[in-house]
């Protein structure tokens, strides 16, 4: 009875050794092919256009996108003339942005006076130049920024008053237009004969930040 008991036994144990090989585990399989990134664009596309009266008006380069305006190199700026420049910007791509300008002006005399400025500018008791000379009305959005349509207001201020234009939100799609007027007016005398006024503006558009 017990070298029965011990057979079945050793019988088990071949049987379970047999057996273990044969034994599977439930499986699966997924993938993740193709992941990319993608990313996005943030583009200031800037146009520049304008108008003028009694004297000349021309952009460069011609469709004035990134143009810089000039006025009286071929029919003079003179007492009486006047004009626009209108920036049109635009974020062309798929980012929000904030606009932010920085502007310098600078006025020069043109060497030395002739005889009509001299005395000119002696008479109002110092050198006058194109900084008083001119007068603007600056706009963005139709909104006044500096000066107003019944209110001219010097030149010699607008750098100034665009270096103060920061962080604003320029919505995708949405054109943003900032309008330059000027004027000579017409009690301005001798005393800008031969002078210069310049104006650089840098646009920057930044990504918005949350």
């Amino acid at each position: 009875m017990k070298k029965i008991i011990g057979l079945t036994i050793a019988a088990l144990l071949i049987i379970g050794i047999v057996g273990a090989g044969t034994f599977a585990y439930f499986s699966d399989t997924a993938t993740s092919t193709g992941n990319t990134f993608t990313a996005g664009t943030l583009v200031l596309s800037e146009g520049t256009t304008g108008s003028a009266t009694n004297s000349s008006y021309g952009v460069t380069p011609a469709g004035g996108i990134n143009g810089n305006v000039q006025f009286g190199l071929t029919n003079p700026v003179v007492p009486g003339s006047s004009g626009t420049i209108t920036w049109t910007l635009n974020n062309t791509g798929n980012v929000p942005g904030t606009l932010t300008l920085v502007a310098a002006t600078t006025f020069d005399q043109g060497g030395a006076p002739n005889a009509p400025e001299a005395a000119a500018e002696t008479a109002l008791g110092g050198v006058k130049g194109l900084d008083t000379g001119i007068v603007v009305w600056v706009t963005r959005n139709g909104t006044d920024i500096l000066g107003a349509s019944a209110g001219y207001v010097a030149m010699s201020g607008l750098a100034d008053a665009l270096n103060l234009e920061t962080d604003k939100a320029v919505t995708i799609g949405t054109s943003f237009v900032y309008v330059l007027n000027w004027k000579v007016p017409i009690t301005v005398g001798n005393e800008i004969q031969g002078d210069t006024a310049n104006l650089n503006i840098t646009f920057t558009l930044t990504q918005t930040h949350s």
